[in-house]
């Protein structure tokens, strides 16, 4: 085993469905397959979410999870959850998800940013107190939600403004706090709606 491999297990979904992705990822370079209950934990989770996200497994705070979607179907996403990747994504964007989730990096496909929109957009609108929230806002703050909405890592937001990924986050956290939401995928969406 090579000393940079990121080990990944693959769950949910049907038995065949698992056994393609496993061989996908074990034909990415440095990825590895490993069962889930191994010693130490994989650093990724990879996991198929047919019935949405209420079945995912508990797992070590090691272990990101990287969610497999059809659609815009979930929700809402547990806390646990660090990556969001559309079905309809080319093999290699699993390959890239994979390294941002391992990285400590949150992960969204670009194709799911616009039809997650377009469903939220038709069931509500922003709230007064969100809008009056986003003026509260340092300038930095704003800086940092308006290339969040055009969908940056937390890594490339940094290099941006010639900060430290650590001090991004916590932007992001306060952030997060003042407009009520829970995770990057909600700031994103206030964030496009105000534009």
């Amino acid at each position: 085993m090579a000393l940079h491999e990121i080990t990944v297990s693959v769950g949910g979904g049907h038995e065949l469905d698992r056994a393609g992705l496993a061989a996908l990822i074990l034909s990415l370079p440095g990825l590895r397959v490993v069962p889930l209950d191994q010693n130490p934990p994989p650093q990724v989770l990879v996991w198929e979410a047919r019935g949405g996200s209420d079945d995912l497994p508990r797992v070590s705070s090691y272990t990101s999870i990287l969610l497999l979607v059809e659609g815009a179907g979930v929700e809402s996403l547990p806390a646990t959850v660090t990556g969001l990747l559309s079905r309809e994504e080319p093999p290699a964007s699993l390959g890239i998800a994979i390294r941002q989730v391992a990285h400590g990096e949150q992960y969204l496909s670009p194709s799911l940013v616009t039809a997650i929109l377009q469903k939220r957009q038709a069931k509500s609108s922003l709230t007064e107190s969100q809008k009056s929230i986003i003026g509260s806002l340092t300038g930095r703050e704003r800086e940092i939600l308006e290339l969040l909405a055009q969908g940056l890592s937390n890594k490339a937001i940094a290099a941006q403004f010639y900060l430290s990924i650590r001090t991004v986050e916590g932007h992001l956290v306060n952030i997060y706090s003042q407009l009520g939401v829970h995770s990057r995928t909600e700031a994103m969406l206030v964030a496009v709606k105000i534009g």
